[in-house]
């Protein structure tokens, strides 16, 4: 006669099995979402890096048109907060006609605190 039924330990192995592949389904999606979310992190500090070379650059150029000196106003900044970000800019002259821009921006991660830099340089070109 044919059993046509599951055992007790067929229906115990399939549960187990079941439970490991939903476990790690659950901690794959777990670990995807914490690299989306620092990736994120990462780009909008890239972004704001940026956006620091662009102001200076901007106050540069708005100069020009004022027919104004072409470093008036520009000067190296504190840390500035915006939401989890901490920004700051730094200018340096090593050349009367030369800036050099560096722009840190960091913020709080898993691990500490993570930071990104952009450094660009600015001429006078009249």
């Amino acid at each position: 006669m044919l059993n046509k039924g599951f055992t007790m330990i067929e229906a115990t192995i399939a549960t187990f099995i079941l439970t490991v592949g939903t476990l790690g389904a659950f901690a794959l999606i777990q670990i995807i979402i914490g690299f989306t979310s620092e990736v994120s992190s990462r780009l909008q500090a890239v972004y704001l890096a940026q956006e620091g070379v662009e102001n200076i650059r901007n106050i540069r150029d708005s100069n020009w048109l004022a027919q104004a000196a072409w470093d008036q106003g520009i000067s190296t900044g504190d840390w500035v907060i915006i939401d989890k970000f901490q920004r700051k800019i730094t200018i340096t002259k090593p050349q009367a006609d030369k800036l050099v821009v560096s722009v840190q921006v960091s913020w709080p991660s898993r691990g500490g605190t993570t930071q990104v830099a952009a450094e660009t340089e600015l001429y006078d070109w009249k």
